[in-house]
């Protein structure tokens, strides 16, 4: 029994030896960090890093800007759709679903060595090319993204975002919006979001930033048609 055993541990240990390894993420390098995936980027990081030393990349967008007093104390990149509206020819937004991912430890960890800024900038490239909507790619959804009837609201189908995890939410209304820089026909917009209050504790504001894609064509002709536009983008969560 135990020469059983010696001997086949002797006859699997070349496939063993021989097995490829996974590379090392170095998230200190931003090479490595483009050359990973989404999903083996996510589950190699540690949780509940601390991120109030890092900036907002708004990259000077105009009439986007950070509360005085607020730092940020989550970041993630998020993977949805965008819905719309077929309505007089146009398509009107219609509210978003999406997943939110926690990357706060990628820019904790490479704090000091890459640009917060590029940083955000290819993750939701990564997410839109690795992951599709609802699909979460086994990772962990640290927060969910929908639309919810606007409280206390006496206009007849209002909607408002809604990010919720386990324990906390936060409803949120726009407070301003800025053209995606790169090709804002196909990127919805920058969106800087704050709390409505008494709508939960998660967050004071929110921004959407680095989307991509997401747009719907420029025209409809089937009044009332629905479409869902797959995107991606970095959501900053501030307090």
């Amino acid at each position: 029994m135990i020469f059983t055993i010696i001997l086949s541990l002797i006859i699997l240990s070349p496939a063993v030896l021989s097995a490829p390894v996974a590379a090392a993420l170095d998230v200190k390098s931003l090479a490595s960090i483009s050359r990973t995936n989404l999903q083996t980027l996510a589950s190699r990081l540690p949780q509940r890093c601390s991120v109030s030393n890092i900036s907002v990349p708004l990259e000077g967008q105009a009439g986007l800007a950070v509360p005085a007093g607020q730092t940020v104390s989550t970041i993630a990149v998020g993977r949805g759709v965008q819905n719309y509206t077929c309505t007089s020819g146009a398509y009107v937004s219609a509210g978003a679903l999406a997943n939110l991912f926690d990357v706060s430890c990628l820019f904790s960890m490479s704090s000091g060595f890459v640009d917060p800024q590029t940083v955000s900038g290819i993750l939701p490239k990564m997410a839109f090319s690795s992951l599709s909507f609802p699909d979460a790619g086994r990772l962990p959804v640290a927060i969910h993204h929908q639309f919810v009837t606007t409280p206390g609201s006496a206009t007849p189908g209002a909607i408002s975002p809604e990010f919720a995890t386990t324990a906390d939410k936060v409803v949120v209304s726009k407070v301003a919006a800025a053209a995606d820089p790169t090709d804002s026909a196909v990127n919805v917009p920058w969106l800087q979001l704050a709390a409505v209050e008494g709508q939960g504790t998660l967050s004071k504001s929110v921004f959407r930033l680095n989307t991509f894609n997401g747009q719907p064509p420029s025209s409809c002709t089937e009044e009332g048609e629905q479409l869902s536009v797959q995107y991606a983008s970095m959501y900053w969560f501030t307090s």
